[in-house]
């Protein structure tokens, strides 16, 4: 175990001094490779092989798209589709803040974006319907990482690449506990809220509640046909996910210049919006590829120092050690990763720890699909968990408050993931029983 203590006490150390994480991670593993004897020539051929990968030009295609379409504006449809489905649940504001986060981040795949577009619009409704700016702060964090279970999703391809599995029962095995997870939410915002509002005036009919729902899907018909396509796509064999992630930029294209014009084509005219030009959005969504593709070359790099250091095998036997019970294994990883998530975004977390946690859970008979939903859900689960919760942070900017203000409303929220999460850990069915249908 030397070699792994090594490759972290270096990573840490760098990462410490600010040192951004796909080079502290690089220098890190190559330190260690070498140190165990390694061949320095293993290493630039780790790098090319690790961006030859066909299925890695889905990421910049989906940030691409995912960015498109929240430039084209889609959040506001996207809200009303919400209040259709919604609208009627006392404490209707806090629900439909649940379901438009669902959606929203499905489509652009960023909880980051997701708190900041969202946020920013059902914040003022929150508190316009009599909601504690705190709470709806608590609520709009913790909504945040919703969209990021419910595919398409940056993370899940990353570890469907590390795990060597279909990206496809990867994408699905995060919905389950997702959908869980909302429906918690609405249920605890209800309990908080919605007990003490009146009834919506009006009565009830099943006909003009199914009209409403069929009235504003056509008005955000622009919206929710992406993921609808993507999956149809590639679950019905027309294009691979790769393909898919093409087909989501032609259309977010698509929606920007002839839908939804705020884009135009024309030189000579130039119709932008003040907040969205086009030129610094495509320089974004390259900067956040780039990003991610560091990651992943210097994860292959971490990837080829652990298998010659034989760190999984070694890890496997340290565990039998301790137990071979693949319950309390399950503990423990889940305890480990949650305080992962608490310190590094969840891309760089998969990068990192796949290679070395995979390997342990399938000796002890995990189905890496299932281990896939643990530790997607876990890594999400520490964007919210402080000291250092990103999504808090996003949270509180947008609505100009301390952390601390917010902290004593984000208990209840975080007993429901901590739930679900058991639920998702014990009850593998949640997470595999939408994969298994898949071919």
């Amino acid at each position: 175990m030397i070699f792994l203590g090594m490759f972290l006490l270096v990573f840490l150390a760098l990462a410490f001094i600010r040192v951004p994480v796909p080079f502290a991670m690089g220098i890190g593993a190559i330190a260690t490779f070498i140190f165990a004897g390694g061949s320095d020539v293993a290493v630039p051929s780790s790098m090319f092989r690790a961006l030859n990968v066909f299925t890695f030009l889905a990421i910049p295609a989906f940030i691409f798209a995912g960015d498109l379409m929240s430039a084209a504006g889609i959040s506001a449809a996207i809200m009303r589709f919400a209040n259709s489905l919604v609208g009627r649940v006392r404490g209707a504001a806090g629900a439909v803040t649940v379901v438009t986060c669902l959606l929203f981040g499905a489509i652009t795949g960023s909880s980051m974006a997701t708190i900041t577009g969202i946020g920013g619009m059902m914040l003022p409704e929150l508190v316009k319907a009599g909601y504690d700016k705190r709470y709806a702060t608590a609520l709009i964090s913790s909504c945040g990482f919703l969209g990021i279970l419910i595919p398409p999703s940056i993370p899940g391809i990353l570890y469907a690449m590390m795990a060597g599995q279909n990206l496809m029962k990867v994408w699905l095995c995060t919905i389950g506990p997702g959908l869980l997870l909302g429906g918690a939410y609405i249920f605890i915002n209800w309990r908080r809220y919605g007990r003490g509002y009146p009834k919506p005036e009006g009565k009830f009919t099943v006909p003009s509640y199914f009209k409403g729902i069929g009235r504003e899907t056509i008005h955000s018909l622009d919206a929710l046909l992406m993921p609808v396509i993507i999956f149809y796509g590639i679950y019905g064999g027309i294009f691979t996910p790769t393909e898919a992630g093409a087909v989501a930029v032609a259309y977010g294209l698509a929606v920007g210049y002839i839908v939804k014009p705020i884009w135009s084509i024309s030189r000579g005219q130039k119709r932008y919006k003040p907040d969205v030009p086009f030129r610094p959005m495509v320089e974004e969504s390259a900067i956040t590829s780039s990003t991610i593709a560091m990651l992943n070359v210097f994860a292959i790099v971490s990837g080829t120092m652990i298998t010659y250091t034989r760190i999984p095998a070694m890890l496997t036997e340290t565990m039998f050690s301790i137990t071979d019970s693949k319950y309390v294994f399950l503990i423990i990883v889940n305890i480990m990763l949650i305080i992962v998530g608490m310190f590094m975004e969840t891309n760089s977390s998969v990068l990192l720890f796949g290679p070395i946690l995979i390997p342990v859970a399938v000796s002890y008979g995990v189905d890496p699909v299932h281990f896939a939903g643990i530790m997607l859900l876990n890594l999400e689960i520490g964007m919210i968990t402080p000291p250092f919760a990103a999504n808090l942070f996003v949270g509180c900017r947008v609505a100009r408050l301390d952390m601390n203000d917010i902290l004593p409303f984000m208990k209840e929220f975080f007993i429901a993931c901590l739930i679900v999460l058991i639920m998702t850990t014990y009850i593998p069915g949640l997470a595999t029983w939408l994969p298994g249908l898949v071919g």
